[in-house]
C-alpha cells in the first residue's frame, strides 16, 4: 500500500502539472490499485483474527482509499480518446485518506505490508 500511495502522489502531481493524463497511464495505475485491493481482500481474512479493531478500521480505510482512487481513474474520458481528465480533487482526497490510514497503521506497526 505504501507503493500505491507513492504512485498516486506521482500521478496526481503530473495530472496537476499537465491538466490531463493519457488513458494508458490511467489504466496502468488503476490496474495496480485494483490489484492492491484484491490482494488486501485476500489477506483480510487472516488479518481479521490478528489485528485489534482500530487497526482493522485503519486497514479498511486504506483499502477504501485505493478503491476510490481506482474508481476515480475510470472516469474522465471526454472528447479525446487518448487523454483522460481525472478529477484531481477526488484523487487527492483518496490520497489523503490513504496517507492518514497508513500513518495510523505505521504508528501501531502492523498490517502495512499485508
Amino acid at each position: 500500500m505504501k507503493v500505491a500511495k507513492v504512485e498516486i502522489a506521482a500521478y496526481l502531481a503530473l495530472r496537476k502539472a499537465k491538466g490531463y493524463m493519457s488513458v494508458s497511464e490511467s489504466e496502468q495505475l488503476r490496474t495496480r490499485l485494483l490489484d492492491v485491493c484484491h490482494r488486501s481482500r485476500d489477506a483480510a481474512f487472516v488479518l481479521q483474527a490478528s489485528l485489534p479493531d482500530d487497526e482493522k478500521d485503519d486497514f479498511r480505510h486504506a483499502i477504501e482509499a485505493c478503491s476510490s482512487a481506482a474508481l476515480c481513474l475510470m472516469s474522465g474520458r471526454k472528447d479525446c480518446p487518448q487523454y483522460i481528465s481525472v478529477d484531481a480533487v477526488k484523487l487527492e482526497a483518496s490520497l489523503m485518506l490513504l496517507s492518514r490510514s497508513l500513518n495510523a497503521l505505521a504508528k501501531r506497526g502492523q498490517a502495512i505490508e499485508a
